[in-house]
């Protein structure tokens, strides 16, 4: 792919248990980009001069001054909210401006942290959902977290997702898990994770190669 012109961002939502960080792991180790996960709280802690462990306790939660969290409760009463801002909502701002400022300076891959909805509109964005169905996820789980018996696992698989859901819906005007900003969604399950990276490498190839065609 030659995009020398401009910064490749790849934003990956994912299910958990899909495999979406491995997969984002391989696209920046092919693309020869940096991975930002958790480790995107160290980026900020660097720049704003934070305590990085407080940071990781606040990051992708939602604790909010409106009762009941609702879908784009955030995005929908911000300016009503930010002269009561929570710990939460002034990290999940913080980490916004810091991502649409590295797009603007830098390739990498990203992975949760509602970054779709965050870098949505941007033409060097590729955005994109894995998922994958339960028979994929669950050994996957109990294998990442220790677990021993599926039922442990699938318990983890929903707390983790709800968590996720909650925090994406709050925070933006879309749907966690829906075709709502995202390029391409992906069944993990059916491919495998070294076929599924393969494809997004294709899909991803395909949509610049297109790009710079219309802009040549």
């Amino acid at each position: 792919m030659n995009n020398n012109n401009r910064n490749l961002v790849i934003s990956i939502g994912r299910e958990c248990g899909s495999g979406g960080h491995e997969i984002g792991e391989k696209l920046a180790a092919h693309y020869g980009i940096k991975l930002y996960d958790k480790n995107l709280i160290e980026v900020l802690a660097q720049t704003s001069n934070q305590d990085p462990n407080k940071l990781a306790k606040l990051e992708e939660r939602v604790k909010s001054s409106i009762f009941p969290v609702k879908k784009g409760g955030f995005s929908g009463q911000r300016t009503m909210l930010m002269n009561k801002l929570t710990e939460e909502d002034k990290l999940y701002l913080q980490e916004a401006a810091l991502l649409k400022e590295m797009a603007a300076t830098e390739s990498f891959v990203i992975v949760g942290r509602a970054a779709n909805a965050i870098l949505d509109g941007l033409d060097n964005v590729v955005q994109l959902y894995v998922y994958a169905d339960e028979e994929f996820k669950l050994p996957r789980v109990k294998e990442f977290y220790h677990l021993d018996t599926d039922k442990e696992a699938k318990k983890k698989m929903e707390q983790v997702d709800k968590a996720r859901r909650d925090y994406f819906n709050y925070y933006s005007d879309m749907i966690w898990g829906s075709s709502d900003g995202h390029d391409f969604m992906i069944n993990s399950g059916v491919f495998g994770i070294d076929e599924t990276v393969r494809i997004i490498i294709d899909l991803i190839d395909r949509k610049f190669a297109r790009a710079e065609k219309k802009t040549a």
